[in-house]
């Protein structure tokens, strides 16, 4: 995730941030499909097709996606570094694993693996300790480390250790490593060059297939070392295709969300869930698309308030003034987010 007011140059990826932007909005859909089933008993059956055609990729194109920027937080004194990742990862983890505590019950506050995977934010604290990782580890390649995280997933069965994903055990924290650590490997490469046709193509040939098996058996597949590699090529199958899109304006916009990720990640599910519990409308087609506009909407709102709610994405500091040169007096100061990733 990056910075709500990262700022575009000639140099700009800008496939990254309309990555990150198509993400979020999947991630939107599917948290909106899961509370409308929960509170108007039903949803419509072509969102449930696309979160379950797309649950093996939503978070691993978002992890692939910080992975990238890896190297270049690295080049950080460490002390920085990790002051800088905990501002802008464990204090929004902490604060909006609270406003969730509130929507769904104090009860869980007892639980220490509620907070660290009961909920959305577990992204945010899993990032962090990937963060750490990666600075403990700089000197080894991160391919080794991705290989790694697949030679544990894979070896928990074979130690008598049953995989749980979607309980409070953070497991994930392991099978999702493989994506960020494989978008720090694959930096350099996809930086410098489109994904070439011959490899996109079956790509987008596997990845329908698998995406077809996940919507027809209602459920993301985990098999081990297969789920892994079919994920990454799903990753590298988008990228290949944002690589390629015409920059017009509905991709702008995509990727206007995406390079402010951080802020519609954490908004969405509180707003859906105030939807869901205090809005009384009938399940159907014309619901989901008025409270996917108003989510969207209320994200665009805070994306756009982000210089005076910046305490709610990362710590506040207060930093040293500087005297003021005289050419810029009058100006007025810009506050900037510490970029997420």
């Amino acid at each position: 995730m990056n910075s709500p007011e990262a700022v575009a140059s000639p140099q700009r990826q800008h496939w990254m941030d309309l990555l990150r932007g198509g993400a979020i909005l999947l991630v939107i859909a599917h948290h909106l499909r899961l509370v409308q089933q929960v509170w108007d008993g039903s949803t419509p059956h072509a969102m449930v097709v696309l979160s379950e055609a797309t649950a093996p990729f939503r978070m691993p194109v978002l992890l692939f996606a910080s992975g990238l920027l890896l190297a270049r937080s690295l080049e950080k004194p460490a002390g920085r570094y990790l002051t800088g990742k905990a501002s802008a990862l464990l204090w929004p983890w902490l604060l909006w694993s609270a406003v969730m505590l509130s929507i769904l019950g104090w009860e869980h506050g007892t639980d220490p693996l509620w907070w660290i995977n009961g909920v959305y934010t577990w992204f945010l604290f899993a990032l962090f300790l990937y963060y750490v990782v990666g600075l403990l580890t700089r000197w080894i390649h991160p391919a080794w480390l991705a290989l790694l995280s697949v030679a544990g997933w894979t070896a928990m069965p074979l130690l008598g250790i049953e995989h749980d994903v979607d309980g409070p055990r953070p497991d994930k924290f392991l099978y999702y490593a493989v994506y960020f650590f494989a978008g720090a490997a694959l930096r350099r490469i996809l930086a410098a060059r489109t994904v070439p046709l011959p490899v996109l193509l079956p790509a987008l040939v596997i990845v329908a297939a698998w995406a077809g098996y996940a919507a027809h058996v209602d459920l993301e597949p985990r098999i081990p070392v297969i789920a892994q590699l079919v994920a990454l090529i799903g990753v590298l199958a988008a990228i290949g295709v944002a690589q390629r899109l015409p920059r017009v304006l509905p991709v702008r916009g995509i990727e206007w969300l995406g390079r402010s990720s951080v802020v519609p990640y954490l908004l969405h599910l509180p707003v859906i869930e105030f939807l869901g519990r205090h809005v009384d409308l009938a399940a159907g087609p014309a619901s989901f698309v008025l409270y996917f506009l108003v989510t969207l909407g209320v994200c665009v709102l805070g994306i756009l308030l982000g210089p005076m709610t910046a305490f709610l994405y990362t710590f506040p500091v207060r930093r040293r003034t500087r005297p003021t040169p005289v050419s810029t007096v009058g100006a007025v100061p810009e506050r900037r987010y510490t970029p997420v990733g």
